[in-house]
């Protein structure tokens, strides 16, 4: 049994470190609007949404799993996340998220939905509206196994299941994310991450919207007959980044964190962001941070109360505000709880 749960960790930590390049040098080619299922792109929990998506190391809550799912191997507890948020033009995002320590293992389960709520459909007829409701959905669902090698090193692998829904097309795929975290002896023991996300299968439409009937050419009788349209597959959108933080100032009542990470995307030039946060007494925190070379969002802020007690163990609350360009800003708002 050792020797293979060693085998298994040691082939998690060369898939890490084997597909970076790939992603890294694979931007030579402009794959630029070529990625399905782009709600996995959108940050989840307002903790690290408020740092301007900058820390992928910090692991206070089971939020943790969607950015880098070999932190949650660093959770002692049992930790339950939600997260909602009103996103663009009139959609939604919501998240839920669990992290069990089993002993070997931690053990993750997490789900996102997005919605665009209920659009009326419009034809190059009807450019009006036809009257007919329809909405687009997507979601993820996803497993993970974590472990902490040693002290200062965990790694962690999710299998998540994605699904798309526009009307009555549909499309799904499989997909894993890699991640670990590594803790130095220096700098106020600065963490250290990498993770790979969104590494599977391309992504399909099909359905009853792609079903049509079309003339026979030819015919005397001007006969119609069935068709299905065939779509292209498209790829998911591979993220990979490498992230550091670390306290700047740490004192027992305040402390100062800093962090920063390189987010390279298959379909995006890399992306680059920094953040802050400010403790105090262990209680309320307070963030912000920005995005450099993204045109659409850039600042974001945020704060996070925690409350304890003997009967519900850590309650912590946190909202995270972020400012896009050309449309309105976006508010999300998590709650974390670890028992």
């Amino acid at each position: 049994m050792k020797h293979a749960r060693d085998g298994f960790i040691k082939i998690l930590v060369l898939i890490l470190l084997s597909t970076a390049p790939v992603c890294i040098y694979a931007q030579g080619v402009n794959y630029i609007g070529t990625s399905a299922a782009n709600f996995l792109k959108i940050g989840l929990g307002a903790e690290y949404v408020g740092k301007a998506e900058s820390d992928i190391t910090s692991a206070n809550n089971a939020s943790v799993l969607y950015w880098n799912p070999g932190a949650i191997s660093r959770i002692n507890t049992v930790s339950l996340s939600l997260s909602y948020m009103n996103w663009l033009v009139g959609s939604n995002y919501a998240y839920l998220a669990c992290s069990v320590p089993l002993g070997f293992v931690n053990a993750g389960l997490d789900m996102s939905y997005f919605s665009s709520g209920d659009m009326e459909e419009t034809t190059l007829a009807q450019q009006d509206g036809t009257r007919k409701i329809f909405s687009a959905t997507d979601y993820a669902l996803g497993l993970t196994l974590a472990k902490s090698i040693t002290d200062r090193f965990s790694v962690g692998l999710k299998v998540k299941y994605i699904g798309e829904s526009l009307s009555s097309a549909t499309a799904d795929a499989f997909a894993f994310d890699i991640g670990s975290v590594f803790t130095t002896s220096f700098l106020n023991d600065m963490q250290l991450g990498i993770t790979l996300s969104n590494f599977g299968s391309a992504m399909q439409f099909s359905g009853n919207d792609l079903v049509v009937t079309l003339p026979v050419s030819g015919s005397p009788t001007n006969k119609i007959i069935p068709a299905s349209l065939q779509t292209d597959k498209w790829n998911l959108p591979l993220l990979f980044k490498v992230g550091v933080t670390t306290k700047a100032i740490k004192t027992e009542n305040f402390s100062l964190g800093v962090s920063g990470s390189i987010v390279d995307s298959r379909d995006y030039s890399a992306r680059f962001n920094i953040g802050s946060d400010f403790e105090f007494y262990k209680r309320l925190s307070l963030y912000c941070g920005y995005r450099f070379n993204n045109d659409v969002s850039n600042f974001s802020a945020g704060l996070g109360l925690k409350l304890q007690n003997d009967f519900t163990g850590d309650i912590s609350f946190y909202y995270a505000y972020s400012v896009f360009k050309e449309l309105n800003s976006v508010h999300q708002v998590s709650l974390a709880f670890n028992l």
